[in-house]
């Protein structure tokens, strides 16, 4: 049976989504990137990596820019970082967050399908999937391009969430489940893909170097899930699959449970680093 997900998941979408659509995008993504327990977990395999001076990098599926420019602010402007989106809004995005940063001259951007990319073989030493996999048509066939793009030797660092364990607090069992239900429609193609990654990178030809899992929870209050019903409530409202009130009520007590000290949200996230022979 078709998985119709991939008809509705607004990242894999996000060349022709409509512009309330891309802010709400653009918006969440940026916000993942001030939050001190997000980026403690994307930071584990950023510092793995070991960038060296000179080494090139290329980031697919880039969206803003956000983990682009964390690796910028990282390497000090000694690497060269190509980062790649099949959305030219989010790219020119990018482009002006990183010229405000400073670092346009180690930092370049271009559109790109992550399925067939436009680079010869073996061009980079280093290629990062950052929360691409779970939004992406086919996870096995971008897992090959980027091998193909990466020098023998190199890395392919894979980085994402475990999105069929979200999970929210709320009284109506029912209702939390419809909600996870429309969240996966709504923005997860392949909601469980990291967990099938050890069968996808051998089949893929890349030799896995080290793996890491987290669960990322806010317990009581915390800034990352609760911001969720915000980030996506509109999104939610205009995919029907749920009445606007079931979704109000669900966001109304999201917040308060989290002014309240009582909320929680949880996912699990994975990290992959992978070598080409």
């Amino acid at each position: 049976m078709r998985d119709t997900r991939k008809d509705t998941d607004i990242y894999r979408l996000s060349s022709s989504v409509d512009e309330s659509t891309r802010v709400a995008m653009a918006s969440r993504l940026e916000f993942r990137a001030t939050d001190p327990g997000y980026m403690q977990i994307a930071n584990w395999y950023f510092d793995k990596l070991q960038l060296s001076p000179g080494q090139q990098v290329i980031s697919i599926g880039c969206g803003t820019g956000v983990e682009v420019r964390a690796l910028g602010r990282l390497t000090r402007g000694s690497v060269d970082i190509l980062g790649v989106d099949q959305s030219q809004a989010l790219i020119e995005f990018a482009r002006n967050k990183t010229a405000a940063e400073g670092f346009s001259s180690r930092i370049q951007y271009a559109l790109g399908d992550a399925h067939g990319l436009n680079y010869p073989d073996e061009t980079f030493d280093v290629a990062i999937l950052h929360t691409l996999v779970s939004h992406v048509d086919d996870p096995a066939m971008v897992l090959s391009e980027a091998k193909r793009i990466v020098r023998h030797g190199g890395t392919v660092a894979i980085f994402d969430g475990d999105y069929a364990s979200i999970t929210f607090d709320y009284a109506d069992d029912e209702i939390e489940a419809s909600i996870e239900r429309a969240l996966m429609r709504t923005l997860i193609a392949n909601p469980r893909v990291m967990r099938e990654m050890p069968r996808l990178l051998k089949g893929a030809g890349l030799e896995m170097s080290d793996a890491r899992a987290w669960v990322y929870a806010n317990i009581g209050t915390g800034a990352f899930w609760s911001n969720v019903p915000d980030a996506y409530g509109s999104v939610l409202k205009r995919s029907g699959l749920l009445e606007d009130d079931v979704i109000e009520s669900w966001a109304a007590y999201q917040k308060q449970a989290a002014g309240e000290n009582i909320f929680f949200g949880a996912s699990n996230y994975y990290t992959y680093l992978c070598r080409r022979p």
